[in-house]
Parts: structure tokens; sequence; C-alpha cells
């Protein structure tokens, strides 16, 4: 089994939850690796915000001197956007209903990203 597939693997599990809508694996400047996207969404734009999502989140955490920023939540409507680093080079984008369990769930991201951050190197 190739990188991609085994990414696509972790991004279906994930979306396998009732509650995701969708997730991506992207390069750090939000270049697509993997997507489990629904039909109609851009892979190339879900991958695009989470490099932006993450990026600011970091410049705002450093303007306050706080290092290590390991993922972001953003709250949009009645949906969620959680990125999440996966080791020093993607980033994990799930987006999902907000009325997730975000403790649980969070547990889940981390251990997918932790995978991820695995295979990406």
């Amino acid at each position: 089994m190739n990188k991609v597939d085994i990414l696509q693997r972790c991004l279906h599990m994930l979306t396998d939850d009732s509650n995701v809508i969708g997730s991506a694996v992207s390069s750090k400047n939000g270049l697509v690796m993997a997507t489990d996207l629904p039909e109609g969404m851009d892979r190339n734009s879900f991958c695009a915000m989470a490099g932006s999502l993450f990026d600011g989140i970091q410049t705002a955490a450093s303007a306050i001197d706080k290092h290590g920023v390991r993922h972001a939540v953003m709250n949009i409507g009645n949906e969620l956007f959680i990125a999440h680093l996966c080791g020093n080079s993607a980033i994990l984008l799930v987006n999902t209903q907000s009325g997730i369990e975000l403790e649980p769930f969070m547990r889940e991201i981390t251990s997918t990203a932790n995978t991820i951050g695995t295979v990406v190197g």
C-alpha cells in the first residue's frame, strides 16, 4: 500500500463518523495530498483553507509569544473546521457539524494526525 492509499484510508475512517462532512490532508502551504470530501466541495479551496487557517493561528500565537501550536478550531455557522499539524510538513483539516462532542473527537483527530505525520515524514 502506498502513502496516498494510507492517507485516504485515514481520512475515510474519520469521515465514517456521521458528524464529519469532509476531511483532507494538505502540505503546510495548502497543496492537496489526499481528500475525502463530498461531491461539489472544491478540494483545492478546502486545502488552501487548511494552510491559511493554520498559518493565521501560528502568526497570532507568535505575536503573543506562544509557540508550538498543533491544532486550531474555527466555527463557521453550524460547522467546525479543525486543522491539526501532522508531523512538520502536513495539515489535517476536518469539517464537521458544530454539535459534535469536541474532546473525544479531538483525541481521534490527534491520533489520526500522528499516523499521518508518520506516513508523510
